[in-house]
């Protein structure tokens, strides 16, 4: 069978206390460092594939509380990162996926969209189209990186000092 969207490429948590989530991670499976950002998550590397954290801070109704409501923390998201993102949205809606959140990460740049869909699945994990842009391109391969060869020390790291070196590093000001 053909994979239309690519090889999984992130799980996507929701939990509900993201520190003693970096906890389990870091000190079970040996996953890390993670790098957190106040206010939006953390992300790490496991070989191909990355681990995001997403804890919720407010109230306001999404389909992140939605999921949490239904069936608690837990995976709530499997990604794919692509350079073709319209081909890949309309691969998922005739596969009979329907769109149930849309936006942009990082700066918001026209290459950095993402969507998710469901299908109604009994676990209600959703899957997560990536647009796979140069900014957040050089800011996951940092991130994968950062964990070869990791050998523990400092488990967890600031995201927005990455986001910043990685800024730098494309518009020639580092390394």
């Amino acid at each position: 069978m053909t994979h239309p969207f690519g090889p999984i490429r992130q799980l996507g948590y929701i939990v509900r206390d993201i520190h003693a989530a970096m906890h389990h991670w870091i000190e079970g499976p040996g996953v890390g460092p993670f790098y957190y950002l106040e206010d939006n998550g953390a992300l790490a590397q496991s070989g191909g594939v990355q681990i995001e954290l997403i804890e919720l801070r407010d109230d306001s109704p999404s389909f992140f509380h939605a999921f949490v409501d239904e069936f608690g923390e837990g995976l709530h998201h499997v990604a794919f990162w692509t350079e073709h993102f319209d081909a890949c949205v309309e691969a998922a809606l005739a596969r009979g996926y329907l769109e149930i959140h849309r936006g942009t990460s990082l700066r918001g740049g026209p290459d950095n969209r993402f969507a998710y869909f469901h299908r109604g699945s009994a676990d209600g994990t959703a899957i997560e189209i990536s647009e796979r842009g140069a900014d957040k391109r050089a800011l996951f391969d940092a991130i994968a990186e950062a964990a070869e060869g990791w050998d523990g020390t400092e488990p967890v790291r600031d995201m927005a000092a990455l986001l910043s070196e990685v800024a730098g590093t494309r518009n020639g000001t580092r390394r």
